[in-house]
């Protein structure tokens, strides 16, 4: 699979987003120089050494680190609500001038430095990952590839790539975070944050009974029709909320990641529970073809776009930062959507 296709499996955002990220120059990094937030982040006791099990086979961490990369497109938040800040940060989608510290995690930046912002358009910046002098490179939310994976721990430093068990960018966000926590040591402290988190999603769903048994999709234009697969972040978050996957994506043979349709089936969403549009304007043959369905007419669907900045970022970001921050504007639409009422409006956030 070649990295064209894992940034577009990454989020299909990122591809929309293009021109504009073309257009935006270089990035001016400000290097972080020392590690370490505003938290206490010490390791717990007996944290280390810890062996993890990866894609690529097993590492051992002897030591806390104290300068961490992320290669991972969203590893950083977990990292920052252990009271870790990481020297560097693999940049997807956004405002690359907040170099991957948005909204939902300021906070726990404290007055640290901020991460030196790494690329992978073209594959991992191997020499200026090196130039961060780094004693953990993390990968939890990413398509690390073997070679690459090989480069880098020639460098002598602890790689841990992503999860074996799930499709690249498949990982759940719970089994992410912990993987992180365990290899900065700080296992039981990610294990009260999840839970904090999933209390929060479980709250949300006990809210709002009206979304079970309503099937749902996120879904993009682009080349035709995508809807994202089972083991996308996004859809499952729709599936904790209480919603069923569309049978268009649970209905296809290999959907894992996604399922890819000619725009003509965009008429097939027309007894779509919810439809969370992510920029439905972006095509406008599958624009007109969904306003003319019984999902759009009874409001049915709900569409973020980059024109929403950062609230767009945390719906692909599905992080123990990004979730709460998400919730408190994304359940209001979905539940807005979900009642079928074109005149209900979503409260404000």
């Amino acid at each position: 699979m070649n990295h064209t296709r894992r940034r577009f499996l990454a989020g299909l955002s990122v591809l929309a987003l293009a021109p504009v990220l073309a257009a935006c120059g270089d990035d001016a990094d400000a290097t972080a120089t020392d590690a370490g937030g505003p938290d206490d982040a010490a390791p717990e006791e007996s944290a280390f050494p810890v062996t993890i099990a990866h894609k690529y086979g097993e590492t051992t961490i002897e030591k806390a680190p104290e300068r961490v990369v992320c290669l991972g497109l969203t590893d950083q938040d977990t990292l920052l609500a252990l009271g870790i800040v990481p020297v560097g940060v693999t940049y997807w989608f956004g405002d690359e001038k907040l170099q991957g510290i948005y909204p939902w995690a300021r906070d726990h930046l404290g007055d640290a430095p901020l991460p030196t912002v790494l690329h992978d358009t073209n594959g991992v910046e191997i020499e200026k990952v090196a130039a961060l002098a780094p004693d953990l490179i993390i990968g939890q939310y990413s398509g690390l590839t073997e070679q690459d994976y090989q480069k880098l721990s020639a460098m002598g430093v602890p790689v841990v790539a992503q999860n074996g068990d799930y499709a690249d960018y498949g990982t759940p966000w719970d089994e992410a975070a912990l993987t992180i926590g365990t290899a900065v040591g700080r296992p039981e402290a990610t294990r009260a944050l999840i839970a904090e988190v999933e209390q929060r999603i479980a709250d949300e769903a006990k809210a709002h009974p009206e979304f079970r048994g309503q099937t749902a999709a996120v879904v993009t234009p682009y080349e035709g029709l995508f809807l994202y697969g089972p083991e996308d972040p996004r859809s499952r978050m729709l599936r904790d909320l209480g919603f069923d996957l569309h049978p268009l994506i649970t209905g296809a043979d290999d959907s894992e990641f996604g399922v890819a349709l000619s725009s003509e089936r965009t008429s097939d969403l027309g007894d779509i529970g919810v439809a969370v549009w992510l920029d439905l304007g972006a095509d406008r043959q599958v624009r007109t073809l969904f306003e003319r369905t019984p999902a759009h007419d009874e409001g049915r669907w709900v569409d973020i776009s980059d024109a929403d900045g950062s609230y767009y970022v945390a719906h692909s970001f599905v992080t123990p930062l990004s979730i709460p921050y998400l919730l408190d504007r994304y359940v209001p639409q979905l539940a807005a959507a979900a009642d079928g009422d074109p005149a209900t409006e979503p409260p404000a956030a």
